[in-house]
């Protein structure tokens, strides 16, 4: 997803999110959690390497349905050695590689919340304490930096109170409801775009996944997160489509995968 071309007023703001998704954003309307049996099949082409300390990185092939095949780029954290930032410049938005020159210090980078024409988040966002927009309600979820840490919360399951947070990022939709468990499917959940996810597994630990190639679905994307290895507690959609991007800098691994369009938001990684 890049930026969108639509206002949110306030008022209107469910409305216009609503339309936003029958225009090809992706948006989960969770009810009953689904059980149906997922499209993807993981296949794991390297090992966990320690990139820093708390820091892994591996790569993984998604066997897609039809034959297809997806490679996906993981990076997983250790919340006790590493610290989570939101970057939020909506007047002065960078590529993924852009913001790797604005934040050099990062070990790190990913593209974070959906935003509208004037490049503002959709959604809460929280910035070093500072908070920006309202919270999605009904749907979507959220990665959250509290004095306890991390953490993937969906806001269908534990709806947003009022809670000040560190760090945060809302986006949409749902892929795996805590406990393990299926998010209920829409009619985008079909369509193929590049895609980022951000999970969380039952050790806590947090993982981001990042494929670059146009053919995945949502469904494919919900469906390997199910059936991986990565033993997933709870999963998020952030940003796809030209958002998607992913920038690592650690003293032994450099990589980019770069965005297509200019991003507001960033979740970034820093080492201790």
């Amino acid at each position: 997803m890049n930026r969108l071309t639509i206002r949110l007023p306030r008022v209107l703001a469910a409305a216009c999110l609503l339309a936003l998704w029958m225009l090809g954003c992706n948006l989960s309307r969770v009810t009953e959690p689904i059980t149906l049996p997922p499209p993807a099949t993981p296949s794991a082409v390297s090992d966990w390497q320690i990139i820093a300390q708390g820091i892994e990185r591996r790569d993984t092939i998604l066997r897609l349905s039809g034959g297809r095949e997806a490679r996906a780029a993981l990076v997983r954290f250790d919340p006790a050695a590493v610290s989570f930032r939101v970057h939020y410049s909506p007047d002065d938005p960078h590529t993924i590689n852009g913001w790797r020159d604005v934040l050099p210090q990062a070990a790190v980078i990913v593209n974070g919340s959906f935003f509208d024409e004037d490049r503002r988040a959709l959604g809460l966002l929280a910035s070093d304490g500072q908070h920006f927009g309202q919270s999605l309600a009904g749907f979507g979820g959220m990665f959250q930096v509290t004095e306890s840490g991390p953490r993937v919360r969906s806001l269908v399951g534990e709806p947003y109170q009022g809670e000040s947070f560190i760090q945060a990022v809302q986006a949409f939709p749902m892929l795996i409801e805590a406990g393990g468990v299926l998010a209920s499917q829409d009619e985008g959940f079909t369509q193929g775009n590049r895609r980022t996810a951000i999970a969380q597994d039952w050790q806590g630990r947090i993982i981001i996944a990042v494929i670059a190639l146009d053919r995945v679905s949502l469904a494919d994307l919900q469906g390997w997160l199910i059936t991986s290895d990565l033993n997933v507690y709870i999963a998020l959609g952030l940003d796809g489509g030209k958002s998607t991007g992913l920038v690592i800098n650690t003293p032994s691994h450099s990589e980019t995968i770069p965005s297509l369009d200019e991003v507001p938001s960033v979740i970034a990684v820093y080492g201790p």
